[in-house]
């Protein structure tokens, strides 16, 4: 059955953005009318949440308390836990305001916990990758990484950890799913912020599972679309263009876009993947698509954009990840953006803010 895309009425990217700025001010007045020894012990037990919710994405708990409230006893039975242990965790869990305990150890969902159902706009899986085993012990290291710049992966892996999902497909299709995942939250965002209308074929490059050109095909029945990713990551791809009703104007191709990328679109996407690359990288990529985009083609890179100031910013939290897991991969500021499309000889168009932590950068020949 064809699912029908409803795009959330999110307020202009200024006004979130204010509002955005007034949340972390007063996060930061907080740390500032506490004690300061207590206050960097707070946030150095952060991870003790951390770690909590990753083990109730990884036991299912929300989705036991789907239907209705449970007592712990029955939610141990269900998830197969140990009762008082489990207790502990959920009674922390709902001091956090993340599920609702209620008399005599009752446990249901709230709004934060709902985010952990099985359902399309879950992020339950986003959830388990960011907690699970592998991006745990690459954080471990981020005091080697810090001293040395050799990116954690590299040393306990042994290699890209692209190639280590590769070859474990049970962490790579949590990968998938984490991707698809935050997918979803983005592609709402781009579809209320940019026109597709003048696309005819939208070639997304690394598009992983599809599903941001699965809804921009929805939406815009002209157009098609091309799904552009490695073997094992685009397995699903098909699937998701059934489930938006897009299967006959959505085609996967696997490759590697080192090697090559395909031609005939008149639009490339770049989602979360130039974060991923080294500046050489970059700009070896760009030159690849430049030279089979049309004289009116345009790429599209969708990126969060770090600030030139000391304001809280998804970017400068996220760039760590970047630090950690990929050699040569962060986010950027305008200015090096920038940089990369001026030396693929390409130019930057606009810049568009959206309602998510992204941006979109249109870039031309």
């Amino acid at each position: 059955m064809q699912d029908k895309i409803r795009i959330p009425k999110y307020p202009p990217a200024k006004i979130l953005k204010i509002f955005e700025n007034f949340r972390y001010f007063l996060v930061r007045l907080s740390r500032k009318l506490t004690p300061a020894n207590v206050a960097i012990i707070e946030m150095v037990q952060g991870f003790y949440v951390t770690r909590a919710i990753g083990v109730a994405a990884e036991l299912n708990l929300a989705e036991h308390l789907k239907e209705y409230e449970k007592p712990i006893s029955e939610l141990a039975l269900l998830s197969n836990s140990h009762e008082e242990s489990l207790y502990r965790l959920m009674r922390m869990l709902a001091s956090q305001g993340i599920f609702i305990e209620k008399r005599n150890k009752m446990f249901a969902n709230n709004r934060l916990s709902n985010t952990l159902l099985n359902r399309k706009d879950s992020m339950r899986h986003m959830v388990i990758h960011q907690v699970n085993g592998i991006n745990w012990k690459m954080f471990e290291e981020l005091n080697h990484v810090v001293k040395t710049g050799e990116n954690a992966a590299q040393k306990i892996l042994g290699m890209d950890v692209f190639k280590y999902l590769e070859k474990k497909p049970d962490k790579n299709e949590i990968y998938n799913q984490a991707m698809t995942n935050s997918s979803l939250m983005l592609s709402y965002a781009i579809l209320s912020e940019y026109n597709f209308s003048r696309a005819n074929t939208i070639i997304d490059i690394g598009g992983g599972q599809g599903i941001l050109l699965s809804m921009i095909l929805n939406k815009y029945k002209k157009i098609k679309g091309i799904v552009f990713d490695l073997p094992h990551v685009i397995e699903g791809a098909q699937a998701i263009a059934e489930q938006y009703g897009v299967s006959d104007r959505l085609e996967t191709i696997s490759g590697n876009f080192f090697e090559n990328v395909p031609q005939g679109g008149d639009m490339y996407f770049l989602k979360s993947i130039v974060h991923n690359l080294s500046d050489d990288q970059c700009i070896e990529i760009l030159k690849k698509i430049k030279a089979v985009l049309p004289e009116n083609g345009k790429i599209l890179i969708f990126e969060p954009i770090i600030e030139n100031d000391n304001t809280y910013s998804f970017a400068k939290l996220y760039d760590i990840q970047m630090l950690v897991g990929r050699n040569g991969g962060k986010e950027r500021t305008k200015e090096e953006f920038k940089m990369i499309i001026e030396q693929s000889g390409l130019k930057l168009n606009k810049i568009i803010k959206t309602a998510a932590p992204f941006c979109i950068l249109e870039l031309k020949n």
